[in-house]
This record gives structure tokens, sequence and C-alpha cells, in this order.
């Protein structure tokens, strides 16, 4: 696929994919709308109904001592309480029926009215009643238990089917606080303030005002989505998800698509140099127009005995990697002397090193070297990582290898001055078919599985592999091979 059309595609399933996510956030926040709304109407009506029972209760308590001022004195004619202002009847005439409505109903209710059988007993006693609310209310401290407060909010809320975390205070003249729960800041944001006048039918308005509000309060809203909400939230989340996944996988394929490709070219140049020796030396062997002393038949079969093992080994570099993607690899371990392959890919690889002018210095200190591994993929491994550092020189090579061991295993470095990498290909090494660009180097040549096969190795014998590396300033291998069998 055309990566033109990749990048169409995708445009399509991000328009798609953005309309379904608007179409949603605008679902969700209609539905907070709609929720925040009656939410707020019902805690307006349970405040309304706080008031209302505080104003109620004081009515009560003004009932509750008269009756006592009037049984104290016992035989004596109903008197007026001293607290009676008589300025002040032309502004309770509009509430006095209200009122005194509200006052025989608490004295039917509690049965309060026995006490005197004449009807003048009782005009008096309501009198003296209204007498007592007309007067100037004391000061809302006077007035108002914060704790009795808090009990009636929660409990009014209660009835309302309101059992969230709550907040309040009760303010006074230019909105100064009086009184506050621990919790309240007059200056939290992204609440909503509920604020109900304290006692509103007092004759003498006195601006205090009980102020509430919910710290969690949107907590509150999105959980009253209930599962539609909530299910609606997860496949928004779940498809958004999903593609993003879906655009990963595409980039990803196109770009192991990209690699494949160079990785056929690269293995068609690499076989194909080989099979190319091999044609021209059998072809000198078929050409009778050379004398057969002539020919020296000796050298053209070891031409063609070194261009076969060239073969093979790039072959079996594939199916190598076909068997671990497969999962198909079954290790032969045993314990095995490390030093001792590290010596053989040391004098296999010490001819190129010294064509190419270098040196390779190595340190074998590892106490105990021998340890349970596959000693045909390890071999392999080892000699990657120097053919890489030969390979990838811009110079002559200079290659240090050392070992050391403690008690969970043995530690092989393998360092070189080679052209280094960058943290951008540090991170892609290990993929398959990953090779990183060797700018005017010209004469590496591969695959892209050789560390790719390592880490592979390395992981399968429980290993680790870390890598240090620098543009210009070469790169360092550390594998750790555990005593897996010793523990």
């Amino acid at each position: 696929m055309k990566k033109r059309t990749i990048w169409i595609l995708s445009g399509i399933m991000a328009l798609g994919m953005t309309a379904l996510v608007i179409v949603q956030i605008s679902w969700l926040n209609h539905a907070l709308g709609v929720k925040s709304a009656m939410f707020n109407r019902t805690v307006s009506k349970a405040l309304h109904k706080v008031i209302t029972r505080l104003e109620q209760k004081e009515v009560y308590d003004a009932v509750q001592d008269e009756l006592l001022f009037q049984h104290n004195r016992a035989g004596s004619p109903l008197s007026p309480p001293p607290v009676f202002h008589p300025g002040r009847k032309a502004a309770m005439a509009v509430d006095t029926s209200l009122l005194k409505g509200k006052i025989e109903n608490i004295l039917y209710q509690s049965n309060l009215l026995d006490f005197s059988s004449t009807r003048k007993g009782k005009e008096v006693l309501v009198t003296n009643i209204l007498r007592r609310l007309e007067a100037t209310p004391p000061a809302i401290s006077e007035r108002i238990q914060p704790v009795e407060l808090y009990y009636l909010i929660r409990n009014t809320l209660g009835e309302y089917g309101i059992r969230e975390f709550f907040e309040f205070a009760i303010t006074g003249k230019d909105n100064k606080i009086i009184y506050r729960t621990p919790g309240y800041s007059p200056d939290k944001d992204h609440v909503t303030r509920f604020v109900q006048p304290l006692f509103p039918n007092d004759i003498i308005e006195q601006e205090n005002k009980l102020v509430l509000y919910f710290p969690d309060e949107h907590v509150f809203l999105v959980r009253s989505l209930g599962v539609i909400g909530y299910t609606s939230i997860a496949l928004t989340i779940f498809f958004m998800m999903v593609f993003l996944g879906t655009l990963y996988i595409i980039f990803r394929q196109k770009r192991l698509s990209d690699i494949k490709t160079d990785f056929v070219n690269n293995m068609t140049h690499e076989l194909k140099t080989p099979i190319s020796t091999i044609s021209l030396a059998s072809q000198m062997l078929k050409d009778k127009s050379i004398p057969t002393d002539e020919k020296n038949i000796e050298h053209i079969a070891s031409v063609i005995e070194e261009e076969t093992k060239r073969l093979r080994l790039q072959v079996e570099k594939v199916l190598q990697m076909a068997i671990f993607d497969k999962g198909k690899l079954k290790l032969k371990r045993k314990e095995t002397d490390i030093h001792e392959i590290l010596s053989n890919v040391i004098n296999n690889t010490s001819i190129r090193i010294r064509n190419k002018n270098g040196k390779l210095v190595y340190d074998l200190d590892a106490e105990d070297p021998f340890v349970p591994v596959d000693e045909v993929h390890i071999t392999n491994l080892f000699f990657n990582l120097v053919d890489n550092a030969i390979k990838y020189s811009r110079e002559a090579p200079l290659i240090y290898i050392r070992t050391t061991s403690n008690e969970k295993g043995v530690k092989v470095l393998v360092k070189d001055n080679g052209i280094g990498m960058s943290k951008e290909h540090l991170k892609k090494i290990f993929d398959q078919f990953y090779r990183v660009p060797t700018g005017n180097i010209h004469n590496t040549k591969g695959f892209g599985l050789g560390l790719s096969y390592v880490k592979k190795v390395v992981d399968a014998h429980n290993g680790t592999i870390h890598v240090e590396s620098q543009p210009g300033k070469g790169s360092s291998f550390t594998v750790f091979l555990p005593y897996t069998e010793k523990n």
C-alpha cells in the first residue's frame, strides 16, 4: 500500500473518530447539565425546608418558654413578657394571622391548650407568644447551634436522597462569616454555592444567610449518570484506543514492509555474489580451451568451498531467525567455558582484524567462566558482536573484550571504536531486519538479523544485554549470562 493511501485512510479514520468523540462529549455535557439542574433544584428545596424548620423550632421554643413562664406564675393572671415592644405592632400585622396559626397548631399538636378552659385565657396565651416573637431577635449565634444545624441540614438532604459531603457557613452583614465548618473555603472554585436567608420572616431583617456547597459535586454528578454514562465513557475510550492501536499497527506494518523490502534487496546482493563466484569457477573448470595444468584446480576448489560456506552461513542466519520466531528453538545446554568460546571467536576473526591494521585486546578475568549454555548459539552470538565491531569501524578497528563474574553469572564486554549510534537507533537495533544507517561507509553488508539474533539468544538463556554508544565514539555491548542451573 502506498504511503499516500495510508495517510488518506488515516485522515478519514481520524475525522470519524473526532466526530464520534465530539458527539459523545456533547451528549455527556447535556446529560451533566440536566443532572446539575435537577440537583440544584433538589438542594434548594431541601435548604428551604431547613430554613422553615429553623423558624418552626424557634416558634416552638417561644411557646415552650411562655408556657413555662405562665406555669411558674401559678394562678396569677396571664401577663405579657418583658420583651414586648408596642411600637412594632403595625409591622407585625401582616404576619400575625400566619404566625398565630402556627402557634395554635403547635399548641394543638402538643395538647397544651388544656391548661386553660376559657377562650379568653387561650387568646391571652397566644397574644403573649406573639409579643415574644415580635420582639427584636437576639444575635444569630444565640438563635442557632452550629452542630444542630449541621445535623438538620444532613438529615433534610437525606430525605431528598442527597447524602454527599457538604461544607457550610453562616454569614452576616456584608457577607462576613460568623461561623463555618472546618473545610469551608470562601474562594473555592468550580462549585455551586447555595444561599438561603436565615429567618426570612423576621420583622427586622438581620441579613444572616446560610451558604452551602458540595466539594465533590462534579464527582457526584458524573456518578449520577449511572451505567449508561459510564458505558458511554468506556466505549469512547475503548474506540479511541482501538483507533490509535490501528494507526500504530498500520504504520508499523508499513515500516516492516519497507524493512523487508530492503532485506530482500540485501539478501539478493549477498547471495548473488557467491553464486556468481561459484558460477565463474565452474565455468573455468568446464572451459576446455584452458589446459588442465593451468586451471589451478586446487585454488578454484578452495574458492568454491569458501563461497559455499558463505552461502550456507547466510541461509543459516535466516533459518535461525525463523526458528526463533516460531518458538521452536530447543537449547542444548551444557556447562561450557565462556573463555574457550571467546578464544575461538578471537582466533577466527584475528586475520580480518590484522588485514584492516586493527587490534583486538582481551582480558578474560572471570573467576568461574563455566555457564550452562548452548555452545553453538553462544558462539554465534559473540561472533556477531565481534563481526559488527569489525564491519562498522571507520578506521583500523580497536576491539576490547573483557569478562568478569559474580555470584549470579558471567559478564562479557565487547567494546569497539566504530562509528557508534545515536539514541534513536539504539532503540531499534534489536528489531528484526533493522540496519543502522552507515553514511559514507558502503562496505557493510548484511540482512539486519545479527543483533536481532543476539537478543533472542540472550533472552533464551535468561540473560540480559546492555548497549552504550555515541556517534563517532564507538559502542559497547555487555552480555550477562546467569548460572541458571547452579542456583
